[in-house]
């Protein structure tokens, strides 16, 4: 990774985060410290937890996926996966995931079934193949967003501009945003009103509109990062505060910002953070995937659990 060198408004900004934090109430859990859950890795991202309470992970350049059981218990779910990045539970409980690129990138959306095939859902848009497909959400009726970065392939040009699709069936998808420059991390709110992207060509994270039929309309920014980095990966807690990775060098760590576009919440991770999940028993323990290993600390308020249809459903 090349040094990045810190701006005097960087400086600041900094101070004032630290200020920030320390007036925060109500997020996390009074003397919750940070702490290493796993190590060990070579840079993990796309944490999904599944109805079991099972923390899922990437770990890129082994080209893995890893299992976290809940009583600790770490194990490799799926290798090679390729180059999976960001992965999310559907509502059968089947693994969702955005397959990136590389020499080992497979560059789709691909879903994991039951009986551990590979069914892909998004490859190729107008007759090219996707670029780098980076994380995803998925709303209450299956419906899958998921953004895909421009990025030259060795020396040759993206042969797709940077975007964000909507795939509603395997094979059948669209594009929904195509004026963000490098879309990021995605998150819909559980009401499939509201989906929030985070461009990290401009490090401003936005705020859509869902109509009925899944399209969009722009609402707005919901928080500037810049000059700073701007969000990685993110997820919602029951109160419909954004909790994301972002930051680099000193700020790099957890950020939460409020449906009011209010900072609530920054706290420093000892590593550079990519995403985060919440999961346990009361979905009050915030996992952080961060370089080479998962962070924990403990939430006041819990994330939003999976859902899964029952097949009374």
């Amino acid at each position: 990774m090349p040094v990045v060198w810190l701006r005097p408004t960087l400086l600041l900004m900094m101070v004032v985060l630290t200020s920030k934090a320390s007036l925060a109430e109500g997020f996390l859990e009074p003397g919750a410290k940070v702490t290493k859950a796993i190590g060990g890795c070579r840079f993990t991202e796309g944490p999904a937890v599944d109805a079991q309470g099972n923390l899922f992970f990437s770990d890129g350049p082994n080209d893995r996926i890893m299992k976290r059981a809940p009583d600790g218990t770490v194990s490799i779910f799926r290798q090679p996966c390729g180059a999976t990045n960001g992965m999310e539970f559907d509502l059968e409980g089947r693994l969702v995931m955005c397959q990136s690129a590389g020499a080992k990138g497979k560059r789709r959306v691909a879903r994991i079934d039951h009986d551990g095939a590979e069914t892909p859902l998004a490859e190729t848009f107008e007759g090219h193949r996707l670029n780098a497909p980076n994380d995803l959400t998925i709303d209450n009726q299956g419906r899958i967003y998921f953004t895909d970065i421009a990025a030259p392939m060795g020396d040759k040009p993206p042969e797709l501009a940077s975007g964000v699709y909507r795939i509603d069936a395997p094979g059948k998808f669209v594009r929904v945003i195509d004026d963000l420059a490098r879309p990021n991390g995605i998150v819909i709110t559980p009401d499939n009103k509201t989906l929030y992207v985070s461009d990290r060509g401009s490090q401003k994270l936005h705020r859509y509109k869902v109509a009925e039929d899944g399209s969009l309309t722009a609402d707005g920014i919901l928080y500037d990062f810049s000059p700073d980095r701007g969000v990685d990966g993110m997820t919602l807690d029951v109160d419909g505060n954004v909790v994301a990775a972002a930051g680099q060098n000193k700020t790099t760590g957890l950020f939460v910002v409020s449906p009011a576009g209010k900072l609530l919440q920054h706290t420093p991770l000892p590593e550079f953070a990519t995403n985060v999940a919440f999961a346990g028993s009361d979905y009050r323990d915030l996992f952080m995937t961060a370089t080479t290993s998962v962070y924990h600390i403990r939430t006041i308020k819990p994330g939003i659990p999976p859902v899964v249809k029952t097949a009374k459903q």
